[in-house]
């Protein structure tokens, strides 16, 4: 059954299906954004890491993710001339970590004052590394937290949300489903009429075969091939106490408060919104949305186009979902980060370990930066 709703960027009515990830109000990219910033020549850092894999920018620090013994992750200073810290080493004793899925692929928030870096591990436990005390102190100083989700076997991603709340995300029951809630920290769950709505999507396929749903925690066998359509990837806004959800090969990006006090969808591709009705497990995705990232002023995403060629774009939009620009990015360039106080975009390029820094400080001015 499909819903027919006047929604938001549109110059009429378009279809979204009932079927999908996306919310009522919607507003429609149609592939226009307002700025087209073609980066210059940018300036590759030198930085002392060993196999340099993939970064983030948290609190004018560089954090990478290496492939040095000695640590996962390596902290420098912004420039990425000093290193401040090699932490996490792989093991199980104090401070250590029998596995970590990358700086990336991690959830940093902050609490107490504190810089904190928090993500799921194979037992489906929550593991949290205190990035701040860590500097302190220069030795890793981590936690491990025993969730006890009565049925909640498959624990895919965690996201703080403000305060001790964290938003969950768990495999169906039927392995066709995501299941999101907020876990506070007593223990306590609650589905608000937001993730009710995306815990409605539900993936079918008549195809034989199986898919594998690589979680931060658990491998995931599935028998339904196209259970990676209706999985995403997310960040957090505390200044606005809101969501962004990103879906990883759907055309949709989902921005909401917890409570459902605000709830828009932005179709980034085509012209209507996805039905997850059916997957042709025959045919990869010809696109991918990957790493949406929350800041004060603006969202951005990195968008994978596989055909005819691959390209790639980082893509900024406001919290009210209207596009604000595209920057297309270098060959291979599948990791960013903004420093917004600085002005510059920083990218890697993957298997070269060049970490390269471009000034953006004209882009950020001329959408209100």
């Amino acid at each position: 059954m499909l819903m027919v709703l006047i929604v938001a960027g549109s110059t009429g009515c378009r279809e979204v299906p009932d079927n999908s990830l996306a919310f009522d109000d919607v507003v429609y990219v149609d592939d226009e954004y307002p700025v087209t910033w073609e980066l210059t020549e940018g300036d590759t850092l030198d930085i002392p890491v060993l196999g340099a894999s993939d970064f983030v920018i948290k609190d004018s620090l560089l954090i990478v993710s290496t492939n040095d013994n000695s640590g996962y992750v390596t902290v420098l200073s912004l420039d990425g001339k000093t290193v401040l810290g090699k932490f996490l080493r792989e093991g199980r004793g104090p401070g250590e970590t029998v596995s970590f899925p990358g700086v990336s692929n991690v959830q940093f928030s902050h609490d107490d004052g504190s810089l904190k870096a928090c993500w799921i591990g194979y037992a489906g436990d929550l593991w949290t590394w205190d990035v701040t005390a860590s500097l302190t102190g220069g030795s890793s100083v981590v936690s491990v937290r025993e969730l006890g989700l009565s049925g909640a076997l498959w624990v895919l991603d965690v996201l703080p949300v403000g305060g001790h709340d964290y938003l969950m995300t768990v495999a169906g029951e039927d392995r066709n489903t995501i299941e999101r809630f907020v876990l506070s920290y007593d223990g306590k769950t609650e589905v608000t009429p937001p993730l009710e709505r995306l815990n409605r999507a539900e993936v079918r396929s008549s195809a034989q075969g199986s898919g594998v749903e690589a979680g931060s925690g658990n491998m995931v066998a599935f028998s339904i091939p196209g259970f990676n359509s209706i999985s995403g990837s997310y960040a957090y806004s505390p200044e606005r106490g809101l969501v962004v959800e990103a879906e990883r090969t759907r055309n949709s990006i989902s921005i909401f408060s917890i409570d459902g006090d605000y709830a828009r969808t932005v179709c980034i591709y085509g012209k209507s919104i996805d039905d997850v009705s059916d997957v042709d497990v025959g045919n990869d995705r010809e696109r991918l949305t990957l790493r949406p990232k929350a800041f004060p002023g603006f969202i951005s995403a990195l968008h994978w186009l596989r055909e005819p060629e691959v390209e790639l774009y980082v893509r900024l939009y406001g919290y009210d979902g209207e596009p604000l620009a595209e920057i297309p990015l270098p060959k291979g360039c599948i990791f960013y980060d903004f420093d917004i106080s600085g002005g510059c975009l920083y990218v890697l390029v993957s298997g070269q370990e060049l970490l390269i820094r471009y000034d953006v400080s004209g882009l950020l001015q001329e959408i209100g930066q």
